[in-house]
């Protein structure tokens, strides 16, 4: 008999870069691949079309945290790293409480974007600010 799988829900997750811890999130989007593909007529076959994949795209991926006094100011942070531009190795930690339940490592990893808060002081959502990253692929832990 299979074993059951548990389903887990997702308060958090950590953000490091190449061994950098960067805090906790509350978002994590795009963590996702696409396929190029060449559509090919063979000659002969009138019925259909072959189709024959060329390259793994990896879309940007953003992070979202509210703003807080943590010990990383995130756009400092994005700002050195485009001044002393390196392809990192970053890795995200999904957590279930205080319990790591899922890792992806991220291959060459560079910060592309910050974006801060709109401020509106008749708004009473949480100030968030978030990062957007390129990179080179992906892969579970």
């Amino acid at each position: 008999m299979p074993a059951e799988s548990k389903v887990t829900t997702v308060s958090r997750f950590s953000l490091s870069i190449d061994g950098k811890d960067l805090g906790l999130f509350t978002r994590c989007s795009r963590l996702a691949l696409s396929v190029e593909v060449d559509e090919v007529a063979e000659g002969g076959i009138n019925d259909s079309l072959m189709h024959l994949n060329t390259r793994i795209r990896y879309a940007p991926l953003v992070v979202t945290r509210p703003v807080s006094t943590t010990p990383v100011d995130l756009c400092e942070w994005v700002q050195e790293s485009v001044r002393k531009p390196s392809l990192s190795t970053g890795q995200i930690t999904v957590l279930d409480g205080t319990r790591a339940v899922a890792k992806w490592e991220l291959r060459n990893v560079m910060p592309v974007a910050w974006r801060g808060p709109d401020l509106d002081a008749a708004d009473s959502a949480a100030a968030m600010e978030e990062i957007e990253f390129v990179h080179g692929g992906f892969f579970r832990k």
